[in-house]
């Protein structure tokens, strides 16, 4: 008996690290890491990286499917490889301060951290992966931004090297060297700063709003403001963001909150005429500085004023309204957006297909401003009613969003309404039923509501 006991021990340890070692073979990969982790094992392994960014909540998925066999090979035996979950208030992150992040993407370095490849686009962990990474071989015999860096570092300063390292922060949405774009400026001619090409390339090149560099592309005012009316729309859009992004990057580095204010400006000319768009940027930029500055006092100020104006007393219609006649050339008008009938027709017919979006893109905003305000003025009740009158039109114009019913319950908790905010999490948690984590952190709350220990 003592013998077939003995034998039933050893069997269920054999199980236990069996079970083990598949579950480790399925583990996900690659796997969340930290940056600085990463980068300090590539230098030591003299390797590449492949990183996964993003900014989502944990339950984020890298890949479409999973990783096939011969990436997974090749990244866990060629490159550093990890999943980097990075805070939206981390602003000093180094990946903060070297590229805009807007969305999910992928990323190639060389060991030293410099861009070899980037791609934005969601990606298949089989077929598509290993494109990829055939592609970033080939790029990494070439002649790279880090070659090229190092070249720089040593004094090299020929207009075709700087010309190579500017066009490759524009390829990676890298924020531009402001120095490297400097020398590259003080090389050129007047007559060159009345070229066509060579000022869309300067102004492409993202840099500060006011700086001598941007003054500097703009020498022939004339010539600029053709160039922007000629230019595809996309074009003009994609020069005008990285001025802005650049620049409220600057701001940040700076802790400068006038160039956060000119920032905002920039994005109002932008805009104009379509005056909804150009206010609601004005008026973002220096409320997101207060806010990753943790001012508190003037964040909750700018941003009451900023939800309260630009999304909470604003139909989503109007603003549909407003895009209509600047897609369409209309005149417009600051307090009489008129159409004709022919044009009433016709924006109808085009509001209806977009309505969705509008109603989304503003529950969207209201959420994101009343979530804000839990983390700012969570003891504030007349800041919190605000948010409340916020989160409930977020609801009635996208009602199946678990997150806005979630929002709404934590603030009605946080004023005392305890019931409503019970009702509340089990809409979330009824909406959540379809994703097993997020279900379970809902649950979790709704205990902690319904025990009055939130």
């Amino acid at each position: 008996m003592g013998h077939f006991y003995l034998k039933s021990a050893v069997l269920a340890i054999l199980c236990y690290f069996f079970i083990c070692t598949v579950v480790a073979q399925q583990t996900t990969f690659p796997q969340k890491n930290d940056y600085t982790h990463l980068l300090e094992r590539a230098g030591r392994e003299n390797k590449p990286m492949f990183l996964v960014i993003h900014q989502r909540h944990e339950q984020f998925i890298p890949f479409k499917g999973d990783v096939s066999k011969k990436a997974k090979e090749i990244l866990s035996t060629q490159f550093v490889s990890g999943v980097l979950e990075l805070d939206r208030e981390d602003f000093n992150h180094p990946l903060h301060r070297a590229f805009h992040l807007n969305s999910p993407f992928y990323l190639f370095t060389d060991k030293d951290g410099v861009p070899l490849l980037r791609h934005d686009n969601s990606v298949d962990g089989g077929k598509e992966l290993e494109s990829l990474i055939d592609s970033v071989t080939t790029l990494a015999k070439g002649e790279t931004l880090g070659a090229l860096t190092a070249q720089y570092r040593k004094g090299m300063r020929q207009q075709s090297i700087l010309t190579k390292m500017l066009r490759y922060y524009q390829t990676f949405d890298q924020y531009t060297d402001q120095q490297v774009l400097n020398d590259y400026l003080s090389q050129l001619s007047i007559e060159q700063l009345n070229n066509f090409e060579t000022v869309v390339f300067l102004l492409s090149c993202g840099p500060v709003y006011n700086s001598k560099i941007y003054l500097l592309a703009r020498t022939n005012g004339k010539m600029v403001d053709s160039l922007y009316s000629t230019l595809p729309l996309p074009v003009r859009k994609k020069i005008n963001n990285r001025i802005i992004q650049r620049t409220f990057r600057e701001a940040l580095n700076k802790k400068d909150f006038s160039l956060a204010q000119n920032t905002g400006y920039f994005a109002y000319q932008t805009w104009t005429p379509n005056h909804l768009r150009a206010s609601i940027s004005q008026a973002f930029y220096p409320m997101e500085y207060q806010r990753l500055m943790n001012d508190t006092l003037s964040y909750i100020q700018l941003a009451r004023q900023y939800y309260n104006d630009r999304f909470y007393r604003i139909d989503p219609d109007s603003m549909a309204r407003m895009d209509f006649m600047q897609d369409r050339k209309i005149n417009l008008l600051r307090n009489r957006p008129v159409l004709d009938s022919a044009q009433t027709a016709d924006f109808k017919e085009w509001a209806n297909r977009g309505r969705q979006y509008y109603q989304d893109d503003q529950a969207r905003n209201l959420n994101y401003g009343a979530q804000q305000i839990l983390a700012f003025a969570k003891n504030n009740s007349e800041v919190l009613f605000d948010a409340i009158r916020w989160q409930t039109k977020a609801i009635d114009l996208n009602p199946d969003i678990a997150t806005y019913h979630h929002t709404l319950a934590l603030l009605l908790y946080q004023v005392g309404f305890y019931v409503e905010a019970e009702a509340e999490q089990q809409k979330a948690l009824a909406l959540a039923r379809s994703n097993r984590l997020y279900h379970k952190e809902m649950q979790s709350v709704l205990k902690q509501i319904q025990s009055r220990l939130l």
